[in-house]
């Protein structure tokens, strides 16, 4: 338990130090992933539906994250 806490660590402040395009880069391609992800899990759903739930899931992470930095939407 002790290993996966200090490598979720390691991963948490290498994003931190690095720059604001290179943290923006990272955000769209594991975005990209998890959308192909949900794909090839999500065999039954239209397409459009699967996309729009990937959309609200990161505009509620997103809502979340400013919520935590700046107590304020």
């Amino acid at each position: 338990m002790r290993a996966e806490k200090r490598l979720i660590h390691a991963a948490t402040m290498w994003v931190r130090r690095q720059p604001p395009k290179v943290k923006a880069f990272l955000a769209v391609v594991s975005g990209m992933a998890f959308l192909v992800l949900l794909r090839f899990i999500v065999h039954d759903h239209d397409n459009l539906f699967v996309a729009a739930e990937s959309v609200h899931s990161l505009g509620i992470s997103v809502l979340i994250y400013k919520l935590t930095k700046e107590k304020t939407c």
